[in-house]
């Protein structure tokens, strides 16, 4: 089907265009001013690894070195191990719902990033409908992310001497609108009503031609049953049998009786 067709079938059915069009241009209208606008505000922050156990000879120099329990199970781990059972730990279930509780958005997000070093850094996206919840959203995170991390270190009464810290890069960004959400809405509603008015239109532009296709059996269409003609069709005569059942038939008509074969 080329433009023109498609602008012709457009033409014929000008009420279903208007209102399906009407239709999109509500759709949008509700996305763009009805449903609430995101926003995000982002921070980092980098782990730092503790100090190592301390020596034999440092012990001897300071015994009370030797009383501080360095029994941490993750300084056995790889530290970039170590960011991403944090980011697991905080984006799990429970602690999701305990931060929502506290005013938190759900859809925050951290995870680690290849920025600087080799996954050592912790990236933290506020989110929000508003500026002010995106940047709340990320506090909550940050404070919930450093007490997880000494948390799950302390499990077997680690010194903090010996913990892994997080320290921050910089300072948490402006949070902005983001556009993209929306752009993804408008596009889809859009799509959506579009494709609904060219199937609309293509099932009413069906409809004639079913209505106009001739039923089988109706006459005319060649579709009948064999026996319905009434036409009878005569075997055909020879010509001397047929000159003799004339001749029988007028003399019967004359009152004249018909001679047997023996006597003509």
């Amino acid at each position: 089907m080329d433009l023109l067709a498609i602008f012709s079938s457009l033409r014929r059915h000008p009420l279903v265009v208007v209102i399906l069009a009407l239709l999109v241009v509500g759709g949008d209208a509700y996305v763009l001013f009805v449903i609430p606008p995101s926003y995000e505000s982002q921070a980092q922050y980098v782990l730092i690894a503790p100090p190592a156990p301390p020596t034999d000879a440092q012990i001897a120099a300071d015994p009370a070195l030797g009383r501080l329990n360095d029994n941490n199970p993750y300084l056995r781990l790889p530290s970039s191990v170590v960011v991403d059972v944090l980011a697991q730990r905080v984006s799990g279930d429970a602690v999701r719902r305990d931060l929502i509780a506290q005013g938190a958005d759900r859809n925050y997000v951290i995870s680690s990033t290849n920025s600087i070093g080799n996954g050592l850094v912790i990236q933290i996206t506020g989110t929000g409908h508003s500026a002010g919840q995106a940047q709340g959203t990320l506090n909550l995170v940050a404070a919930r992310t450093k007490s997880e991390l000494q948390t799950m270190q302390t499990i077997d009464g680690a010194d903090s001497r010996f913990l892994f810290q997080v320290l921050a890069i910089n300072a948490p960004t402006d949070a902005t609108r983001k556009i993209t959400g929306t752009m993804r809405s408008l596009i889809a509603v859009t799509a959506a009503g579009v494709i609904l008015i060219f199937a609309l239109i293509s099932v009413l532009e069906a409809l004639p031609t079913r209505r106009r296709k001739p039923r089988h059996g109706d006459p005319g269409d060649g579709g009948g049953q064999p026996g319905n003609d009434l036409t009878m069709v005569l075997p055909r005569m020879p010509r001397e049998a047929a000159g003799s059942i004339a001749v029988t038939t007028e003399r019967r008509s004359n009152g004249q009786s018909t001679p047997a074969r023996g006597d003509a």
